[in-house]
């Protein structure tokens, strides 16, 4: 009868640890409180200790036990494991899972697209959208030291000295990344793929013309604005090229785009009249910086134009364009083109 006692004690006992064990390893009250599901972040500093990390989980809700985590990280060796970052936990994580989501790293992120062509308002327009940055913050961001480089255009002589320089592309960002650190993330991209290309573009004469990195650039930002077809770059690229060698005005219906206050429909001759740096209606060579944000093929254009001696062109319904030699056989094409 004694013995009975005691095992039925000890089954109680056991159960007891095994419920309370149970409740502790649950999400934190902050992840269960709501009917809706709720997430909550917290940043994990670097240099954090386990026990630090521990009572920061708890006082923000995400575990219900301290102590629990601490001793389950230490049984399994996991404490040199943990790594710093912005977390996001729902109410789906367990301690468990708490514990294996800071182990391998898996900190918070959010994804950005960049399309090609995107002037730099665009961008900043998207940024404000898609993160929880204010529009002075992502503006000011624009001057900050980290994004300082030597072959950026004279910021006396353009609208914004990062036009063209942020590589459009889909972004995995850090969730706790500042503005600054965004943007650095998107120059880099640049620097990393095109950068040594357009160096090596510079060293061939030929095809340089003693153009810096930013007239590459400023080239390849205009080709995107101009080409609808892929296909077409390489050829609207030599146009470019011919009349800067000619000494020609580019007179580019997208540099006038640039400066407008709202994109239209179709440049009027009124807009030709536009008195701004950028408009090559009235400007000789190329614009001061980009106007966009070019994309691959337009920067492998800007580099390897087609070899031709077109000087003009002008756009078909289809987005096509038609090539010609001479001004004469512009307007003439126009007529038959346009008028049918």
């Amino acid at each position: 009868m004694k013995r009975a006692a005691v095992i039925f004690l000890l089954a109680v006992l056991a159960a007891g640890i095994f419920f309370r064990v149970d409740y502790q390893l649950r999400p934190g009250p902050a992840l269960v409180e709501t009917e809706e599901g709720f997430s909550q972040p917290v940043r994990i500093s670097r240099g954090s200790s386990l026990r630090q990390i521990a009572a920061q989980l708890e006082e923000t809700g995400v575990i219900n036990s301290r102590i629990l985590f601490e001793t389950y990280v230490l049984i399994n060796d996991y404490q040199g494991n943990l790594q710093a970052g912005t977390y996001i936990f729902s109410e789906n994580d367990d301690m468990l899972e708490v514990v294996d989501k800071i182990r391998r790293g898996d900190a918070a992120t959010f994804r950005i697209t960049i399309p090609e062509g995107f002037t730099l308002v665009q961008i900043k327009e998207r940024l404000v959208n898609q993160t929880d940055y204010e529009i002075e913050e992502i503006r000011d961001s624009f001057d900050a030291e980290l994004l300082e480089r030597d072959y950026l255009p004279d910021e006396s002589l353009v609208q914004w000295q990062l036009e063209g320089f942020l590589f459009p592309d889909t972004y995995i960002i850090p969730y706790d990344f500042s503005p600054e650190e965004i943007l650095a993330v998107m120059l880099d991209r640049f620097e990393r793929d095109w950068l040594v290309k357009i160096e090596e573009g510079i060293e061939q004469q030929s095809t340089a013309n003693n153009l810096k990195i930013a007239d590459f650039v400023t080239i390849a930002s205009l080709i995107e604005k101009e080409a609808n077809l892929v296909e077409e770059k390489p050829r609207i690229a030599g146009v470019i090229y011919n009349r800067l060698s000619q000494n020609m005005r580019l007179q580019l219906d997208a540099t006038v785009q640039y400066v407008l206050p709202e994109r239209v429909n179709r440049v009027l001759y009124r807009h030709l009249e536009i008195d701004s740096s950028y408009n090559t209606y009235l400007i000789d060579g190329l614009p001061p910086g980009p106007i966009a944000s070019p994309g691959e093929e337009s920067l492998a254009a800007a580099l390897e134009p087609e070899e031709n001696d077109y000087l003009f062109y002008f756009a078909l319904p289809d987005g096509s364009h038609v090539f010609t030699r001479s001004y004469q056989e512009h307007l003439d094409q126009q007529r038959d083109k346009l008028n049918h």
